[in-house]
């Protein structure tokens, strides 16, 4: 096999480190297959080799004889023997007489999109860090930064004044720097330092540059709680955004949406998408989402609804423009919002975003605007269940006893009281974007229609596993602290009738060829357990 040597000249090395003792696995979580037969560390040494490094180091420890299948002329393995005592400095001081250049450094339980090594490896000189927005995993190391050079980093929220973002476990070293961190590291006393924060004593604020990815797809794997998110959710959102798109095809939306020009010239980037396909497109200085839905769509969202409802939310201000909608096809053209931050379960708790958030739910339930459709979950989980039919697919065990519980909530909701407004439907995180002044849209209105402003909130609450403090704080900004009775009995019973719908849909989905892995299982069990909540 032969690779295309994109380094610098001066820098064909690379370390992996991946000694730490697992908690929870008698197998290091780098060597634990995802997919097939991929792991983190096999993945990393056929990302460095792509890139053309042609010497990586892995630091192991724990279970070292397991990493041995690694070995090759390219890929050298070096024994921490005191791996149980001590932490990633202690693991890089290990390669100390091996390197003599500047050198890539990967943390071994780190999945990561591959342009993020290729673009650290064309670096000319020098250090580099690589960060991307807050992950919400609770053990990340928070960075701010002052024009493109990192000033602190600390993995205590209390010190941190600005959450600019969170560092990622790759960064480029120079070799002058790397013998600092070492001569640092062997006059310490402290054998659980951790090499990033050496980096940051030894080294002037100049001498840390960050490139920052703006929503990079990315995890930790820390325990089996993350290792399952890696396979279910992580690898599957990547692989989707993988996924080869036929061009021809999508120039043939354009041609119908830019009639007369040469759509020839337009750049089409596929930008990801959970159940359709979204793609950034750059045509004649502007730029672009294309949405095109996916598999599986028809009879679960209603087009002609979506536009009338998407135009609505674009003239209450919380929509991107939308420049072209086919409601035959769901094709859609929006506009795009230049460097935005896609939001996730751990930024979307932020309190500054939760405050735009709930101003934002107050413009749309407060418009007094009749949107198309009303969208009754209850209506929407018999039509699925229809579809399930049609589809020749099994709704989960248990649907036959369960269903009818979940229909009782009905009757429950009438006795706690309904409203009825302008509801958008789907809060998962993702559908909040962040424009570089601050200001937070809400997109994709496929679900959207009259509902009760208690489906937005459970929603919002579910999707993000908002912790109660979160809920409360919410809560206490729409209100304005004046909470009404019954608020949160009526907000759970949304949130199991949510994770049924979705349960279904996943199903549907599924049944037209997407995989999701354990995600419809999985919400449906959770509906259960929350069921079990209000019957006892």
């Amino acid at each position: 096999m032969s690779f295309v040597c994109l380094t610098h000249a001066g820098m064909n090395t690379a370390v992996i480190l991946s000694a730490r003792k697992e908690r929870d696995s008698q197998i290091p979580y780098p060597l634990m297959p995802f997919s097939e037969d991929v792991t983190l560390l096999g993945r990393s040494i056929d990302i460095l080799r792509e890139i053309g490094i042609s010497r990586t180091y892995v630091v192991v420890g724990y279970q070292a004889e397991m990493f041995k299948a690694y070995q090759a002329d390219d890929v050298q393995l070096i024994f921490n023997p005191n791996y149980e005592f001590t932490s990633s400095m202690a693991s890089l001081a290990m390669v100390k007489d091996l390197i003599n250049d500047d050198f890539l450094l990967v943390e071994g339980d780190t999945f990561y999109e591959k342009e993020v090594l290729k673009k650290l490896s064309e670096i000319q000189e020098g250090n580099c860090f690589v960060m991307t927005e807050e992950s919400g995993s609770g053990d990340e190391c928070f960075v701010e930064t002052k024009a493109g050079f990192i000033t602190k980093i600390s993995k205590d929220r209390h010190r941190v004044c600005r959450f600019e973002g969170e560092l990622l476990g790759l960064s480029r070293i120079s070799r002058t720097t790397f013998k600092k961190i070492v001569d640092k590291w062997e006059s310490s006393d402290n054998s659980y330092l951790n090499y990033e924060y050496l980096m940051m004593d030894v080294t002037d604020v100049l001498d840390r540059p960050v490139l920052k990815f703006r929503n990079l797809i990315w995890g930790e794997v820390d325990n089996m709680k993350d290792f399952k998110h890696l396979k279910e959710v992580t690898f599957r959102t990547l692989r989707r955004k993988e996924d080869p798109f036929d061009k021809e095809n999508l120039q043939q939306y354009l041609v119908e949406i830019f009639p007369g020009k040469d759509v020839t010239q337009a750049e089409i980037i596929q930008i990801g998408g959970m159940s359709n396909k979204n793609f950034r497109v750059n045509f004649e200085g502007k730029n672009y989402v294309l949405r095109v839905p996916g598999p599986g769509s028809d009879g679960m969202v209603e087009r002609s609804n979506e536009e009338f409802n998407a135009i609505e939310g674009c003239r209450m201000g919380v929509n991107p423009e939308i420049r072209y909608f086919n409601a035959k096809t769901g094709i859609k053209l929006a506009d795009f919002v230049e460097n935005a931050e896609t939001l996730n379960a751990g930024t979307i708790q932020r309190h500054d975003n939760l405050r735009k958030i709930a101003d934002i739910y107050h413009r749309v339930h407060d418009s007094h605007v009749r949107l198309k459709n009303e969208f009754c979950v209850f209506q929407e989980i018999e039509k699925y269940d229809k579809l399930i039919k049609k589809a020749n697919a099994v709704m989960y065990e248990g649907w036959k006893e369960f269903k009818p519980q979940v229909m009782a909530l009905e009757s429950r909701l009438n006795q706690l009281g309904v409203e009825m407004c302008a509801c958008h439907n789907d809060a998962v995180p993702e559908n909040f974007i962040k424009a570089e002044d601050g200001t937070i849209y809400l997109i994709d209105w496929e679900y959207s229609g009259m509902n009760d402003p208690m489906a937005d909130f459970a929603a919002l609450f579910i999707e993000s596993e908002f912790s109660e403090d979160s809920q409360d704080y919410f809560l206490r900004k729409y209100y304005q602290d004046i909470i009404p009775p019954h608020t949160k009995e009526r907000i759970l019973c949304y949130e199991i009738l949510w994770d049924t719908l979705w349960a279904q849909w996943t199903v549907i989905k599924e049944a037209n060829g997407d995989d999701f892995g354990t995600y419809g299982k999985d919400r449906y069990n959770r509906a259960k357990e929350l069921l079990s909540r209000i019957n006892h």
